[in-house]
């Protein structure tokens, strides 16, 4: 647990690249041989790390959307939750977004949080509306890390969840279909 709690405040302050063995050694009070045989590979110290963090972290799923009465609706309640969720996970993701096309053990451990983020957008339109792959490229985008990052450079975290919003609120009609026949009768 101390190793776990080393890395996290070492990867917030240093990056994942920027932290090594030693450091979170010398910053958990246990020799270095205790952190490799915790975790004797990169993967096992980041799913350890990321456990801890995102456990602590905003949820977000399905009920951050449910109360949405339109597709609009819920991609704003899905906006201010991802907004959430990047001002807290922040110190970590500010590095390790880049980080993550260089370190392939980070990468997989992103990829099935990016997948989520994926679903969640589709799912936040539907019954009403289908999304198409544009919609939901777009959608990424816009609730992507780096675009939190200038929309909160000088906007509050509020403003920028309300800014992306609109935007997925503009981009329904034009990257979105109405259900076909099949999906409207079940």
């Amino acid at each position: 647990e101390r190793s776990v709690r080393a890395s996290v405040g070492l990867h917030a302050e240093h990056g994942l690249s920027g932290t090594s063995h030693a450091m979170i050694a010398k910053r958990a009070q246990v020799a270095p041989q205790t952190v490799y045989n915790h975790f004797p590979d990169l993967r096992a110290l980041l799913g350890a790390c990321t456990s801890h963090v995102l456990d602590r972290a905003p949820p977000l799923g399905m009920e951050t959307f449910r109360s949405g009465r339109s597709p609009a609706a819920r991609l704003a309640q899905l906006a201010e939750a991802v907004c959430a969720r990047h001002a807290y996970l922040a110190p970590w993701v500010r590095r390790g977004w880049y980080e993550a096309e260089l370190i392939p053990e980070l990468a997989a451990i992103l990829a099935p949080q990016n997948h989520s983020l994926r679903r969640l957008i589709a799912a936040a339109v539907a019954p009403e509306r289908e999304p198409t792959a544009s919609f939901v490229d777009a959608a990424f985008v816009l609730l992507s890390f780096p675009a939190w990052q200038k929309l909160t450079r000088n906007r509050s975290n509020s403003e920028a969840a309300r800014i992306a919003g609109d935007c997925l609120a503009d981009l329904l009609p034009r990257l979105t279909r109405p259900p076909t026949r099949k999906a409207k009768s079940k």
